[in-house]
């Protein structure tokens, strides 16, 4: 398909069609590459997962989120890629067909999360609970509820009487740590370590005290609403990479769409050109017959 001298529209047509078909399949290889190396990082996670045999939670299950994600995008991505190379338009309105598709899903989901955010409350607390009784069975989880007590200045899902349901943490348990609370509950701002050794049983018996009586010993608010308030101090961050996220898959289905139409035009006027040539008779022109192209044959 060559542009024709002398005539600015379809110069200008065919220079969109190359530009937007190249735009299009740089971005789909860029994230085909991006979602091949979060597969990657969610295979390596799961594999690092059972070698330490770790127990399965809600929580504690990034790497098969990651794989599942990764696979998804991987696949939508490699159409959109064969789809722009080979001028597919079946291929390209599969791809579209999926980029709407989970663009719906996320905004819905999304929705439904705000619509419904006691329940998610409640749910999330629920897991953490289903955590906290495997505690020191589950690295995985261990790690991670450390992480988050620790950043977020809190102890336990709903607050810090949730390690009642550890068996080693019970008022009734035998053990040194009975009626206690792990060490990462601590609270460290009023007791600094000033990068010494950290006293790993400063959770041990606090328990037996009253409420007030554990300020400034262990953080007595739950991690649940330490998280949420944390996500509503830093919404415009947030919303921020939400649109990050939102906006280059607009961005593929909108340029997708200006490829279909780029590449439908190009086929029609292929159909219908009239060429000139020369005859015997000395005739000036006539329909030149055009062979099939492969995007004409997907149409």
């Amino acid at each position: 398909m060559a542009c024709c001298d002398g005539c600015n529209s379809k110069c200008n047509e065919y220079l969109s069609y190359q530009v937007v078909k190249y735009l299009l399949i740089i971005a789909s290889i860029f994230f085909w590459l991006v979602s091949a190396a979060i597969m990657g990082l969610g295979i390596f996670a799961e594999v690092v997962r059972r070698d330490l045999g770790s127990m399965n939670t809600f929580l504690v299950s990034p790497a098969a989120a990651l794989i599942a994600a990764g696979l998804v995008v991987f696949i939508v991505t490699f159409l959109g890629m064969a789809g722009a190379l080979r001028d597919n338009l079946i291929i390209l309105k599969i791809f579209i067909g999926l980029m709407i598709t989970g663009l719906l899903l996320q905004l819905i989901v999304g929705l439904v999360a705000f619509a419904f955010k006691d329940q998610a409350k409640n749910f999330i607390n629920e897991q953490v609970s289903k955590g906290v009784k495997s505690y020191f069975a589950d690295l995985d989880f261990k790690n991670t509820m450390d992480w988050v007590q620790e950043r977020f200045y809190c102890c336990g899902g709903v607050d810090y009487e949730d390690w009642e349901k550890n068996d080693y943490f019970r008022c009734a348990s035998p053990g040194p740590a009975s009626c206690g609370v792990p060490h990462t509950c601590c609270d460290r701002r009023a007791n600094p370590t000033d990068g010494g050794v950290v006293n790993t049983q400063c959770g041990y018996g606090v328990r037996v005290y009253e409420r007030l009586e554990l300020v400034d010993i262990v953080y007595i608010r739950g991690c649940t609403d330490a998280v949420l308030i944390w996500f509503e101090d830093n919404f415009d961050i947030f919303a921020g990479l939400c649109i990050g996220l939102l906006l280059p898959q607009i961005l593929g289905i909108i340029f997708a769409g200006i490829h279909i139409r780029n590449v439908t035009s190009i086929v029609e006027e292929e159909k219908n050109k009239r060429w000139y040539f020369d005859r015997p008779d000395g005739s000036a022109y006539g329909f030149q017959p055009v062979p099939h192209s492969e995007a004409e044959s997907t149409l």
